[in-house]
C-alpha cells in the first residue's frame, strides 16, 4: 500500500492562487436535462417519487435521477473478441452515467438535503445491481469540470463495472491482509484528533490526509469498519450525503467551484470504505508520470485549517 507524495511547502501557495474562472454551464440542448430524454440511450433505471422504472419505447418523464448506458462505454456486456496478438481479457462489464438531478445549474455542493441523500442511495442501489450480476469491482466516480474530465456540465456520476479487481486495490488488500489491524481504522481514529481534521458528521470524519497527493485533497471515512455502501444503515447513508455536500461546499467556497474528482473506494468485504476528493488544480506532468510521486505545494494541515474556516 505504498504511496508517495512530496509536500513542497517551499512552493507555498494561497487558496487564491488556485482559483480559476468558473466554467460557462450552458443548458441549451443539454442531453441530461428534462425534456431531452430522447437524446440519450434508454435509461436502465429512472427514479421517480412513485418508483424505479426503465425506459421502453417511450421515455419516462418526471424523474429526479436517471441512469443511462454511457454512449462511449469502456465496458460492455458482450464485447468483441480481444486481439490474438497479446493475451487479453474481454472488457466485459458495464458503464453507465448517473444523472443525479434534473436541475442543470445544481451540483452536490449546492444540493438540498433530500437530493444529496437520494444521490448516495442511488449509488448504493446501482452498486448492488452490478455486484449481483457478478462484477468483481464497481468503480463509482465523479468528474466535475472540464479540467477534471467532465465532457458535459450537467451534474453526473459515472459507474464502471469491472470483471477484475484493479491492481491498485489488489495492492491495498495485500497490504491490509499483512497488518494486524485495519490501517484505515487507525487513520480515522488518529486523524479525528489531529490538526488535519476538517469536520465530523455522525459516524463520518472528513480529513485532509497526511499524504495528500493534491492541494486541498479530502477524504471521507466512517469511524465504523464498513466495507461498502450496502453495509450503511439509513442514518449513516443520510450522514454520508450531508458530509459529502459539506466537503464539496467548503471546496467550492474556498476555491471558487474548482474542477475536482471524487472516487468511492469499496469492496465486497475485507476493506474500509472511503471517499477521496481530489481538486484538479495542479498538473500531473513528467515528474509524476516518471516516478509515480506527486508534488503538493499545500501542506494538508494548512488545507484543513482553510477548509475549516469556511462556514
Amino acid at each position: 500500500m505504498e504511496e508517495y507524495c512530496v509536500i513542497a511547502k517551499e512552493r507555498a501557495r494561497r487558496p487564491t492562487d488556485f482559483i480559476r474562472a468558473r466554467e460557462q454551464r450552458v443548458s441549451k440542448e443539454c442531453p441530461f436535462c428534462p425534456g431531452n430524454e430522447e437524446m440519450t440511450p434508454r435509461a436502465v433505471a429512472v427514479y421517480r417519487d412513485d418508483g424505479v422504472f426503465a425506459d421502453g419505447e417511450t421515455r419516462i418523464r418526471g424523474w429526479w435521477a436517471r441512469c443511462i448506458p454511457n454512449m462511449y462505454p469502456a465496458m460492455v456486456q458482450a464485447p468483441d473478441a480481444p486481439t490474438g496478438e497479446w493475451v487479453a481479457m474481454p472488457a466485459r462489464g458495464g458503464h453507465e452515467v448517473i444523472i443525479e438531478s434534473p436541475e442543470h445549474e445544481s451540483s452536490p455542493a449546492t444540493f438540498d438535503q433530500e437530493t444529496i441523500s437520494r444521490m448516495v442511495k442511488v449509488y448504493a442501489e446501482r452498486y448492488r445491481y452490478h455486484m449481483q450480476r457478478g462484477s468483481a469491482y464497481v468503480s463509482i466516480f465523479k468528474n466535475w469540470g472540464r479540467e477534471a474530465g467532465a465532457s458535459l456540465s450537467h451534474t453526473h456520476t459515472q459507474l464502471i463495472a469491472l470483471p477484475l479487481v484493479p491492481p491498485q486495490m489488489m495492492r491495498e488488500l495485500s497490504a491490509i491482509s499483512s497488518m494486524p489491524a485495519c490501517p484505515y481504522c487507525n487513520i480515522v481514529e488518529r486523524e479525528a484528533r489531529s490538526e488535519r481534521l476538517i469536520f465530523t458528521k455522525g459516524d463520518w470524519a472528513c480529513i485532509a490526509p497526511f499524504y495528500s497527493q493534491t492541494p486541498y485533497e479530502m477524504w471521507l471515512l466512517p469511524f465504523k469498519h464498513i466495507s461498502n455502501l450496502l453495509e450503511l444503515d439509513e442514518s449513516m447513508l443520510e450522514d454520508l450525503g450531508i458530509a459529502l455536500k459539506g466537503a464539496l461546499h467548503r471546496l467550492s467556497a474556498l476555491l471558487n467551484d474548482p474542477p475536482y474528482n471524487y472516487m468511492i473506494f469499496q469492496m465486497r468485504s475485507g476493506y474500509h470504505l472511503n471517499i477521496r476528493i481530489q481538486p484538479a488544480v495542479t498538473k500531473i506532468a513528467g515528474f509524476e508520470k516518471n516516478t509515480g510521486i506527486h508534488i503538493n505545494p499545500v501542506p494538508p494541515e494548512q488545507a484543513a485549517s482553510e477548509l475549516r474556516s469556511v462556514s
